[in-house]
């Protein structure tokens, strides 16, 4: 491998900007895991308070045993190990998928604050990840591959191993006599990356010696150019001060590929799953063009819908119609949780503001919309329907059904927090309470 000293000296410089006091392994027991255990023991301790965290996932006969082998490695370096047992299942995208995922959000979920989360990724795994990501279809945000150091607000993650290679970490490991585990499931092929490590990356190297070097390069590059056209979508949304809705003339006089990098940059910031090419092109123009309530792009638990000459971007649960659930009654002393995407309802007592105490009684019910239901507004005690009313508020469509209608008996004294029953004003002299509702769909 290059100089150990050269190694060394490159690992710790990676942290001289960490603003960090704690560290945590994400510990296998693999040979790239335990380089790095053994790294942060020599450089690290003392500087941060480090510890590493094991995910036993249940999947191999051995896997006790591994546990017990990282449990061993940690006490003789003095460094607290965590071990965390999951059992993942197949969720539709592959076992090993579900494995990863399951792993990570049990290794975030155990993150203290302030605390810099380690993984040992090297340049080998960039490699395969790249491949995967091309044959399972990818843009120029996949390309990027496995990231160096990402803040995903609520955690940082950093790779310090991802610039060298599988046989870097061989030599080091040979030069410190440290020992790790040799996972026989990764010679199980039927694993998607296992077949691309075992049987591709080996015949890619035999024509193409530096692959990995390749592949990292791109990385680099894809990851430069993605921030590019982050930059121009940013540009392009600069009229939009919220990015879960946008107004249809964002995409005035754009170009259809500048139009694509738009959406792709909401559909990130919103924290939704990336749709396939084909599902994104067969709806775009329907949707920036056609303002009927049909108009709308569904994949996965993800929606974008057209309303009012705007789009927005939803999950399902909000999208969807909501099945009432029976008559909800209600202690106005108490607050009462009605769930995602409802949310939460809550009193405030006074006297002379909001809903007078002399007018209802202190134990409601809570129903929602089926239709049909009339208000009245104003001195003149016009009726009107719940639908108008929603209509001209310009009630999203999609919430109007998850608006919590409060009755003391047959009377509607409310809707959600926007409009009380004048029947049921309190005036100065009279006890009375004001509802909270918290809830973090929007509804305008």
């Amino acid at each position: 491998m290059a100089d150990l000293q050269d190694f060394e000296d490159s690992f710790l410089g990676q942290f001289s900007s960490i603003d960090a006091e704690k560290v945590c392994l994400a510990l296998s027991g693999g040979l790239d895991s335990m380089v790095l255990l053994h790294l942060m023991h020599v450089h690290l301790n003392g500087k941060y308070k480090i510890r590493a965290i094991y995910v036993n996932h249940n999947l191999n006969e051995n896997s006790n045993n591994w546990s017990n082998f990282c449990k061993k490695q940690c006490s003789q370096l003095g460094i607290d190990l965590t071990i965390e047992s999951i059992h993942p299942e197949n969720n539709g995208s592959g076992l090993e998928a579900s494995a990863r995922d399951e792993r990570y959000q049990v290794i975030k979920e155990n993150l203290t604050q302030n605390e810099l989360l380690l993984t040992a990724h090297h340049k080998d795994d960039q490699l395969e990840t790249i491949l995967f990501r091309i044959f399972r279809g990818t843009g120029i945000n996949g390309l990027r591959g496995i990231a160096h150091y990402k803040d995903d607000k609520s955690h940082i993650i950093l790779r310090p191993l991802l610039h060298y290679s599988r046989a870097d970490l061989e030599g080091y490991a040979a030069a410190n006599k440290i020992k790790w585990i040799e996972d026989d499931s990764n010679e199980d092929t039927s694993f998607d990356r296992n077949y691309i490590r075992n049987l591709l990356v080996p015949k890619i190297k035999e024509r193409w010696s530096r692959a990995e070097e390749s592949a990292h390069r791109l990385s680099i590059i894809a990851a430069e150019n993605y921030e590019l056209l982050n930059e121009l979508a940013l540009e392009d949304l600069s009229q939009e001060s919220d990015l879960d809705s946008v107004g249809i003339d964002c995409f005035d006089s754009h170009s259809i590929p500048r139009i694509k990098n738009m959406i792709r940059f909401l559909i990130e910031k919103n924290d939704m799953d990336m749709p396939s090419m084909n599902i994104l092109n067969s709806g775009l123009i329907d949707l920036i063009n056609d303002d009927k309530k049909t108009s709308e792009i569904k994949w996965g638990n993800f929606v974008i819908r057209r309303f009012n000459k705007r789009l927005y971007f939803l999950n399902k649960t909000i999208a969807m119609p909501l099945i009432p659930p029976d008559k909800i009654t209600w202690s106005i002393h108490q607050s009462i949780d009605l769930h995602y995407p409802i949310g939460s309802l809550e009193t405030d007592f006074s006297n002379g503001s909001g809903i007078s105490l002399d007018k209802c009684s202190e134990n409601l019910q809570i129903k929602f919309r089926k239709g049909g239901e009339k208000i009245t507004l104003g001195t003149k005690k016009t009726p009107k329907t719940l639908k108008d009313f929603f209509n001209e508020k310009k009630i999203l469509p999609w919430t109007r059904d998850k608006i919590p209608l409060i009755y003391d008996d047959q009377h509607l004294i409310c809707i959600g927090d926007f409009w009380i029953n004048d029947d049921f004003i309190a005036n100065k002299k009279e006890r009375s309470f004001v509802i909270e509702w918290n809830t973090k769909m929007r509804i305008l």
